[in-house]
């Protein structure tokens, strides 16, 4: 019965999503990227709360970068949510706590009332009911403030579901009617009219108005199927098979119930499942197919278990009960029974409805009080008012005549005024165009010089570095071809001259993959990938360049370690770090390669023993415009393959980090995604 306010209204997801994603812009404003993404984020809610969180995150990164209250509140409480519909409860209370405590020290009142309802949601499927009564009442003075009406309708619904799983009903029941009420003046507001509609066919279904209960859900399950709502769709589907199971219509009910099951299991909402699971058990318990009635009825407890909702297990239990009584199975019956009084007894629902319906009369009270006192001060200045209005009247009759007189005086210098002034305004907006102009000038010409300083760079790398090594080659080849040198001394400088053709060739690859990735040449096509064998084989490739530098090279990477990742990025990434790490190393130094799982990603190190990088380098370390290192034995480093790499990681959803000090060694860390479902 509960939900959360998402803040968002739901419309046809597929469409929308795919319109979404076609309007984000990696290269746009960040300002733009984050409305985007908290649009794409909202638009997961109902279909894939992993996929909710990760834009969620994405839009988080963007708001902490530019220091935007609102929206780093506004990402912590959709994070939330996506943590919340799948009853991983503590996690979303987690997050919601995030960003109602940002949104209080921003002062950011839409912000504090989503906190606020979203932590009362939790609350309550956690069996607070004070608690969470108490937090729907401070969100429904901040939207009435606001003058928010989907926060206020939010909220009356919360309340009005307290009074439903509370077995007040007729409470109940005018609350959604209220909700109704207040939907219908905002016709744009599809999704809290389905809401609503349910709401009103749950309680008209538990006062015993199947047919009319029937209506409401039907209604619902029309909106929802056509904005796309799959939780909604299967919250109606769930209402229409209660309906049939209390109307006896019992294969009816299972359709609808399995529908409901399966878009529950899409969007990963274990609290929902498991009640439906149970209205699946009570469908086949009276069908009389009772290993089904028992298997399903399991499950649901399961997943009540999982969901840490007391309530439901009791529900569970007390089905359960039934069943193995129905089976004749006395003995496991009543050893559930005494499971399901002693937790029932400690939910303690007499004394908790209590308290909830007398904290929401005190605030009925409060109101109806206020609108009194209100009212009565209405009154006593209404008299005042009349006689102020009658001085005014004749006050302003006064100054019409003679505004009236000075008009008729001054009517030509009126009009002369009023086209110097126009042309005033005229001029202004012209300065002030061509202030904005000379701006965003300004800005070009800053961004222009910067280009140009990486151009130059660039092409001082590629001449000098491409030129310098086939020249030497070139005169080489002169002076043996001359007779200056013999084959011995040929020899000799050509083994001098190889690791500087190696070096400039890894150069030259790197300088074609980052040139295709510019040009956005290159297309990922990310795989199931084990990294042990990705380190092996780069390894295996520079066993030369590591054995005559007389360095200790260690395949920490446990055999089992996967990613998915584009398989020709990964090898590009992990030969570049392992050639930097060489060049810089000196004999007997250690390079070990290492990786971990963690939160869903899968982390590989690279760590060497060699001389560090000074804070200087290390700030520059991703930028071309900065002056390449030397290596232990004189090789050239470039940043480009840096670069190349930070990169193809971003591409395959991944990152690049790096850390070092001058004496100590230096670690890079690769974070890529174990699988698809992470991205």
């Amino acid at each position: 019965m509960l939900m959360l306010f998402i803040g968002v209204t739901v419309k046809a997801q597929t469409s929308k999503i795919d319109e979404l994603l076609g309007q984000w812009d990696k290269n746009s404003a960040d300002t733009t990227q984050i409305k985007v993404l908290r649009k794409l984020s909202a638009a997961y809610t109902s279909v894939d709360p992993l996929k909710k969180f990760y834009y969620a995150n994405q839009y988080l990164q963007l708001a902490k970068k530019n220091n935007i209250d609102s929206s780093i509140s506004n990402a912590y409480l959709d994070m939330g949510i996506a943590y919340a519909v799948r009853s991983q409860l503590d996690s979303g209370l987690y997050y919601f706590k995030l960003g109602h405590e940002i949104a209080k020290e921003s002062n950011y009142l839409p912000g504090i009332a989503r906190g606020y309802v979203n932590m009362g949601f939790v609350l309550d499927r956690q069996d607070k009911k004070k608690e969470s009564v108490k937090h729907y009442e401070e969100s429904l003075k901040i939207y009435r403030k606001l003058n928010n009406r989907k926060g206020i309708n939010q909220c009356i619904m919360n309340l009005g579901s307290l009074y439903f799983d509370l077995g007040e009903y007729k409470t109940a029941d005018a609350y959604f009617h209220q909700v109704l009420a207040n939907v219908r003046e905002t016709p744009n507001d599809q999704a809290g009219l389905a809401s609503a509609l349910f709401s009103l066919g749950n309680s008209n279904r538990k006062l015993g108005n199947q047919q009319k209960s029937l209506e409401y859900f039907r209604q619902s399950l029309a909106i929802r199927e056509k904005i796309g709502d799959l939780n909604g769709i299967a919250l109606s589907n769930w209402g229409i098979g209660l309906v049939m199971n209390n109307t006896n219509k019992f294969e009816q009910a299972l359709v609808h119930l399995k529908v409901a099951l399966e878009n529950n299991r899409k969007t990963k909402n274990v609290y929902q499942e498991a009640i439906v699971l149970m209205s699946i058990s009570h469908a086949y318990l009276h069908l009389e197919n009772y290993k089904k009635a028992e298997e399903n009825i399991q499950l649901a407890l399961e997943k009540a278990k999982e969901a840490e909702s007391k309530t439901l297990v009791v529900q569970a239990l007390e089905n359960l009960v039934k069943i193995e009584a129905a089976q004749k199975k006395f003995d496991l019956a009543l050893k559930h029974q005494a499971d399901y009084i002693a937790i029932n007894d400690s939910l303690n629902n007499s004394r908790t409805k209590k308290e909830v319906i007398l904290s929401d009369l005190n605030r009925v009270n409060t109101d109806n009080k206020n609108l009194e006192e209100h009212n009565q001060k209405i009154s006593e200045k209404i008299t005042d008012y009349a006689i102020v209005i009658v001085i005014v009247t004749v006050l302003l009759l006064v100054v019409a005549i003679l505004l009236l007189l000075y008009y008729k005086r001054n009517s030509e210098n009126k009009n002369a005024n009023v086209l110097l002034q126009k042309q005033k305004q005229e001029i202004a907006e012209v300065n002030e165009e061509l202030k904005t102009q000379m701006e965003i000038i300004n800005a070009q010409n800053v961004e222009l010089e910067k280009l140009n300083r990486v151009k130059n760079k660039f092409f001082s790398i590629v001449s000098h570095d491409l030129r310098a090594p086939i020249n030497s080659l070139k005169s080489l080849f002169e002076m043996y071809r001359n007779g200056i040198l013999n084959e011995e001394e040929l020899g000799g400088l050509l083994n001098r001259l190889e690791d500087t053709i190696y070096n400039t060739a890894s150069f030259l690859d790197n300088l074609l993959e980052w040139s295709k990735s510019q040009l956005e040449g290159i297309t990922v096509k990310p795989v199931q990938v084990e990294l042990h064998q990705i380190v092996a084989h780069n390894i295996k490739l520079m066993d030369s360049q590591i054995r005559t530098k007389f360095i200790k090279v260690q395949n920490n990477v446990p055999t089992n370690a996967l990613a998915f990742v584009d398989l020709n990025m990964i090898h590009v990434v992990i030969r570049n770090l392992l050639s930097n790490a060489i060049k810089f190393c000196k004999a007997n130094d250690e390079v070990i390669f290492e990786a971990w799982i963690e939160n869903e990603n899968i982390i590989c190190t690279i760590r060497d023993t060699g001389p560090g990088i000074s804070d200087i380098d290390l700030e520059n370390l991703f930028n071309l415009a900065h002056t390449p290192n030397t290596g232990t034995a004189g090789e050239k480093g470039y940043h480009i393959g840096l670069i190349l790499c930070q990169d193809m990681m971003a591409q395959n959803h991944g990152s690049l980090k790096v850390d070092s000090q001058l004496g100590k060694g230096t670690t890079f860390y690769i974070t890529l995604p174990v699988s698809s479902s992470t991205l």
